[in-house]
């Protein structure tokens, strides 16, 4: 089963660690994991860069969401603009949802 790693990126300095600990830790439960971290950047020049490069990995995001069987929501998420676009898609796709903070395993 293919599950989707979703929780705060841009305004989170510690993003990396926390999306790496909830991979290593799905892989270890047995399941295939989709990581928007490993989406390629693409160097946007000008005064709206940020607002492009947003756009872009948002896409990139959605489209690796759409290859998915599971969506696993980072604690947080809830402050993650982009994980609440992941989280209502999933639900309207009736996509199963895990939440870091609710998975009795990791308390």
């Amino acid at each position: 089963m293919k599950i989707y790693i979703s929780g705060p990126i841009s305004n989170d300095v510690y993003h990396g660690d926390a999306f790496h600990k909830a991979e290593s830790y799905l892989k270890y439960l047995g399941y295939e994991t989709v990581n928007p971290l490993d989406i390629k950047a693409e160097d946007f020049q000008g005064p709206d860069r940020d607002i492009r490069h947003w756009d872009y990995c948002m896409r990139q995001a959605i489209k690796l969401l759409m290859d998915c069987d599971q969506i696993y929501m980072i604690e947080k998420w809830e402050d993650s603009r982009g994980a609440k676009i992941e989280h209502q898609l999933a639900i309207d796709m009736c996509m199963p949802r895990m939440y870091e903070s609710e998975d009795i395993e990791r308390v």
